[in-house]
């Protein structure tokens, strides 16, 4: 993974207002692979992100349960 072009397509792929929730839901989950990608690398920040990893792949999760009820 080439963390600055994955940083740069979050930044310009970020959802618009008005967006679908699935749409916003995919770029959490790109969050969330990115930051568990930086985990991976270990180093004194892999702990919190890890965590923004977990947290940006439950919200995805939320968003997505929202969608299916």
């Amino acid at each position: 993974m080439n963390v600055m072009i994955e940083m740069t397509a979050l930044s310009v792929g970020r959802p618009h207002n008005g967006a679908s929730t699935e749409a916003v839901a995919a770029w959490y989950e790109a969050k969330s692979r990115l930051h568990e990608h930086l985990a991976s690398l270990g180093g004194p920040d892999a702990d919190r992100e890890r965590a923004l990893a977990v947290s940006a792949h439950e919200r995805s999760l939320r968003m997505l349960r929202t969608v299916a009820a």
